[in-house]
């Protein structure tokens, strides 16, 4: 998988359950189609992007970010 995909929609949250979210709300979670199977989708944040000011039909390209824990989490960045 080359780790690219582009933004097919998105909604903006504003009370997440999730603690380590709740200082960065509001935040968009974008749906993102991956660029070798469109039927495949991920949910994600768009670090660095406003809420309710996603391009959609941009090109995004996965980063992971590691946790307190340990674990990597996939985050998008939106790519020219």
């Amino acid at each position: 998988m080359s780790g690219r995909g582009t933004i097919n929609g998105y909604v903006v949250v504003h009370d997440s359950r999730l603690r380590m979210w709740v200082p960065q709300q509001p935040y968009n979670v974008a749906v993102i189609h991956i660029e070798e199977d469109h039927t495949i989708n991920f949910f994600s944040n768009l670090p660095g992007t406003k809420a309710d000011q996603v391009p959609v039909g941009s090109k995004v390209q996965v980063e992971f970010v590691e946790t307190q824990s340990g674990q990597k989490i996939p985050e998008w960045q939106i790519v020219s």
